[in-house]
C-alpha cells in the first residue's frame, strides 16, 4: 500500500502525568509513510510532540487497549478516529479458541501456526474444564451420540484458551482448522497438519461471534472475583519465566514454548497472558533496582504491550528447577548468548539486553516468590 506524507492514522488514549498525578487524554497521529509519531493534548491545544521518526513502533502495536511506547512514555490507546477505524478495523473480530489435550510438546507448534495465519492472542491460559463448560461448548452437537466421548476426552485432560483477533475472526479460525475429521481436512489446515481422528483432531472453533463472546466471557470471565476456570500455579518447586511483550510481537511465543517442552528437563504447568501495568513491573524487577543501570528500560518494556507469565517445573523433581532454567535462557545479554550459547532462547529470540525475549528467576528462591506476582 502507497502511502502520502499526510496520511494518518489517529488514536485516542490516556498518558500517567507523575509530576501532575493525573490521567492525561492525548491524540496520537501515526504517519505510515515515513513511520513518524506526533502526539497532541486536545484539552489544551498543544503539541506534546512534533512529527518525528519513531523507526521501533509497528503499526501492528498500534490495537485498541494496547499500551505503546512514545520515548519512554507509556500510552494506552483507548479508541481510534472513524476513519481510522474504517481502514484498520473494519470487521475486526474476537473468537474463542480452545486447544483441546494434546501432548505439550504440540503446543508450541499451534501457538506458531495460528499466529503465522495472522491472528493476535489477546487472551491465553490454560486450565481444566468442568463438564458443564463442556456441554455449554458443544451444544451445538447435543443428541449427536459422540458428545459423551468428546465431553469425556476434553474435560479430563489440559486444555488452553486464547482470545483471537482477526477480521472476520470467526469464519477465519474455522476455516483454519479445517474440516471436523482430519482424513478430510484440506492441506495446511490446523487439522489436517496434527489432528489424529475426530475425537482427537487438536481444537475447537465457535460458529458465531455470539457463541464466540459467551465462550470468551466463561473461559476468561470472573465469578465474584474469583475465576471461572482457575489458573493452573502451583507455586511449588517451580521458577518463573515471563515471555516479554516484543516476543510476543514477533511471533515467537510458540517457539519459545516448544524449546521449553521439548527439552526433556522442563515442563510448563501453568501459563497465562498478562498486561502489566508500569508499578507492577516496577515491584517486580525491585531488586534489580541500583543493581542494573536498565532497570527503567525493562520496567517500561514489560508494561508496554502483553507478556505471557509460565510456572516452569522440572521433569527430575530433585534438579534446582531456577538455577536449570536458567541455563536455557542463556545471559541476560543477547549478544553473549550468540557467542557462548548459540541453542539458547534468548540467543535465539533476543534483540539486546532489553528485549531478550525473556526474564526467567535468578536467585534460586525467589522462583515460588515471583510465580505469586504473576498469579
Amino acid at each position: 500500500m502507497v502511502f502520502d506524507y499526510f496520511d494518518k492514522y489517529t488514536f485516542l488514549c490516556e498518558m500517567y502525568d507523575a509530576d501532575a498525578d493525573e490521567v492525561v487524554d492525548l491524540v496520537l497521529n501515526f504517519f505510515p509513510f515515513d513511520n513518524s509519531v506526533q502526539i497532541i493534548n486536545s484539552k489544551k491545544g498543544k503539541n506534546l510532540l512534533k512529527r518525528v521518526q519513531l523507526p521501533p513502533l509497528k503499526i501492528e502495536m498500534l490495537q485498541i487497549g494496547n499500551i505503546v511506547n512514545i520515548f519512554s512514555k507509556l500510552l494506552h490507546i483507548k479508541d481510534c478516529a472513524p476513519a481510522t477505524r474504517r481502514t484498520l478495523f473494519n470487521n475486526v473480530q474476537s473468537t474463542f479458541a480452545l486447544i483441546k489435550p494434546v501432548p505439550s510438546s504440540a503446543h508450541g507448534k499451534i501457538i506458531t501456526f495460528i499466529m503465522k495465519k495472522g491472528f493476535r492472542i489477546v487472551r491465553m491460559k490454560n486450565g481444566k474444564i468442568s463438564k458443564n463448560f463442556a456441554m455449554e461448548l458443544y451444544k451445538s452437537i447435543a443428541g449427536n451420540n459422540m458428545l459423551p466421548i468428546i465431553i469425556d476426552y476434553v474435560t479430563t485432560g489440559e486444555v488452553i484458551g486464547l482470545e483471537l483477533v482477526a477480521t472476520d475472526a470467526v469464519k477465519k479460525w474455522r476455516s483454519c482448522l479445517g474440516a471436523t475429521d482430519p482424513q478430510d481436512a484440506a492441506p495446511g489446515t490446523l487439522r489436517h497438519l496434527y489432528g489424529e481422528n475426530k475425537l482427537r483432531n487438536v481444537a475447537h472453533g465457535c460458529n458465531t461471534l455470539e457463541e464466540a463472546s459467551q465462550m470468551l466471557e466463561l473461559f476468561f470471565g470472573n465469578d465474584q472475583g474469583i475465576p471461572r476456570i482457575p489458573f493452573r500455579a502451583t507455586f511449588k518447586d517451580c521458577t518463573c519465566c515471563v515471555i516479554k511483550p516484543h516476543a510476543v510481537l514477533d511471533g515467537n511465543v510458540g517457539a519459545i514454548l516448544e524449546q521449553i517442552s521439548t527439552s526433556g528437563k522442563f515442563y510448563i504447568s501453568a501459563m497465562a497472558m498478562f498486561s502489566v501495568k508500569l508499578a507492577n513491573a516496577e515491584e517486580f524487577y525491585e531488586i534489580y533496582k541500583g543493581v542494573l543501570p536498565e532497570y527503567e528500560a525493562m520496567c517500561i518494556h514489560m508494561a508496554e504491550g502483553k507478556c505471557i507469565s509460565l510456572e516452569i517445573k522440572c521433569v527430575d523433581p530433585n534438579m534446582n528447577c531456577v538455577c536449570e532454567f536458567r541455563k536455557l535462557c542463556g545471559p541476560r545479554d543477547p549478544d553473549v548468548c550468540r557467542q557462548l550459547y548459540p541453542d539458547s532462547i534468548r540467543a535465539q529470540y533476543g534483540k539486546n539486553i532489553i528485549h531478550n525475549a525473556v526474564h526467567c528467576t535468578d536467585l534460586p528462591e525467589d522462583g515460588e516468590l515471583e510465580i505469586k506476582d504473576k498469579y
